[in-house]
């Protein structure tokens, strides 16, 4: 789907529901049923465009999530934030350490990450230019999307901590929890450079017990030899314990020889716009996570 640069959260809601079954039919091949939605897919555009939880606007500013994490769990469990800059004007890249990394606190899929292993490395006059017209442009970031959840995010960026070693195993270990139980997980295999996701990364799905499933998306490949993680309890009780709160959520993270990083939330992976192979996958997922239950009075807007 291309960019819409208008203000989607200004629009009805009745005109988010017809155009998001619009780009729900082209992109899945099916039409949208938003009043009973039984695959995980139509659930998850529920949630998008009625399920308002404050909970988890916070969680998806990558800024705030940080302190939900060390609120949760303690010191230790996220790269180290050096600096935050609130608008474009406070960005200056000639103060900032030698090595780090510098995000924005809403955009996702490899997107407006920078990493600056060597700042002398670095065309840092071009890299600002590019940060300060773009990274805090709300029109250009998930707060205009159809996740209601982003409407109140403020832009922000951000620089943290060069975590070399993470950065020398590139899996991401992403595990799926349901309503507080983590149901499978998923793996993706060397798919950052830089700021670009790149190109046909495997994306392979593994029980919590480190079996292989058949199950994949259908546009990526899929890798059954994959080592099992060293962290993999850890991963799972910390799961646990962060997805409690929520319907659903994808707990994502990273880890060296010596330490694992929560490194974020997702509350609709890939906009909940991929197909499944099979699709009873999609079904099967829906049956994990219960509408009715989701629904707290308090968190729903039907307009």
């Amino acid at each position: 789907m291309s960019r819409i640069m208008e203000d989607i959260s200004k629009w009805p809601l009745g005109k988010r529901e017809e155009f998001l079954k619009k780009v729900f039919k082209e992109k899945v091949g099916r039409p949208l049923d938003l009043t009973e939605p039984k695959s995980f897919s139509e659930m998850i555009q529920w949630i998008k465009l009625y399920y308002q939880d404050p909970l988890i606007s916070q969680c998806v500013d990558k800024v705030l999530f940080k302190e939900f994490i060390k609120e949760k769990l303690g010191n230790g469990y996220t790269a180290k934030t050096y600096k935050i800059w609130e608008s474009a004007q406070e960005v200056n890249l000639r103060d900032i350490p030698k090595q780090c990394v510098v995000k924005s606190n809403c955009s996702s899929d490899g997107r407006n990450i920078l990493l600056i292993p060597d700042k002398d490395k670095v065309d840092l006059e071009k890299a600002e230019k590019e940060i300060k017209e773009n990274w805090f442009d709300r029109l250009k970031l998930h707060t205009n999307s159809f996740a209601n959840y982003y409407y109140g995010v403020q832009p922000k960026v951000y620089v943290e901590e060069y975590l070399k070693e993470a950065e020398d195993r590139p899996d991401d270990y992403d595990v799926f929890c349901f309503h507080g139980e983590p149901k499978f997980i998923y793996v993706k295999t060397a798919h950052f450079d830089n700021g670009v996701n790149t190109e046909g990364y495997p994306v392979s799905f593994y029980t919590t017990d480190w079996n292989y499933m058949d199950e994949k998306y259908k546009d990526f490949p899929s890798r059954a030899d994959l080592e099992r993680p060293a962290h993999l309890g850890k991963m799972l009780e910390i799961s646990c314990k962060l997805s409690k709160d929520f319907p659903f959520v994808r707990v994502d993270f990273f880890e060296n020889s010596k330490k694992l990083y929560v490194a974020e939330f997702s509350f609709a992976p890939w906009a909940g716009l991929r197909t499944y192979e099979p699709e009873s996958m999609d079904y099967k997922m829906g049956k994990w996570l219960d509408i009715v239950r989701t629904a707290k009075p308090q968190y729903v807007n039907r307009g």
